[in-house]
């Protein structure tokens, strides 16, 4: 018995240690993370992206891009006299934009993304470029930037490492009389 009492103290202190070893955290906001799925298929990377457009999920959408090669090359006719803006366009760019995108859409608010007439072309096991026409109906609230419904041909470099693919490359091209991405992003990076 007078061994057990001479331990208490001990025993009483490392627990209360313990206890101090472990934080307790902020939950993150259940939209963070909630939608993402690795991206081992060229699929799932488009998903993701679809997702993240349609619930203007900027840690999501950010996420879909490879790191310092990425670059996005606009429509020529929809960047007109800023194209200059587009010239070194990367990952920042796309957060910033979206980011701005996001700020001035009603958090109830939801994009439409639809992706149609999709071509994957390898060019080896880990690199593809993957083609298709989008349909991207856009509801935000600033009443300057008109558009709702945003069309083109979306062409996208994807590449895998680690067993993941992210897009590398994008490449807009308008299709129609109607706005290209080109247009919304030319006009929400600068907001």
């Amino acid at each position: 018995m007078r061994l057990l009492y001479s331990r208490s103290p001990w025993l009483l202190l490392s627990s209360v240690l313990c206890a101090a070893c472990f934080q307790i955290r902020e939950p993150e906001p259940a939209d963070a993370a909630s939608d993402w799925l690795a991206p081992t298929q060229i699929d799932i990377l488009l998903a993701n992206f679809t997702t993240a457009v349609q619930r203007l999920n900027v840690p999501n959408y950010e996420r879909c891009f490879s790191g310092p090669g990425y670059r996005f090359v606009p429509d020529p006719t929809a960047a007109g006299t800023a194209a200059a803006l587009f010239a070194n366009w990367s990952v920042s760019e796309e957060r910033d934009y979206f980011n701005s995108l996001r700020r001035r859409t009603a958090a109830s608010a939801t994009h439409q993304l639809v992706l149609t007439d999709r071509r994957d072309q390898f060019f080896t096991a880990d690199s593809a470029e993957v083609s298709a026409l989008y349909q991207l109906r856009v509801v935000q609230q600033d009443t300057a930037f008109r558009p709702a419904l945003l069309e083109g041909n979306i062409r996208l470099l994807v590449r895998r490492r680690n067993n993941e693919w992210k897009i590398a490359g994008w490449r807009d091209q308008r299709t129609s009389g109607q706005a290209t991405w080109t247009d919304l992003k030319k006009y929400f990076i600068t907001r």
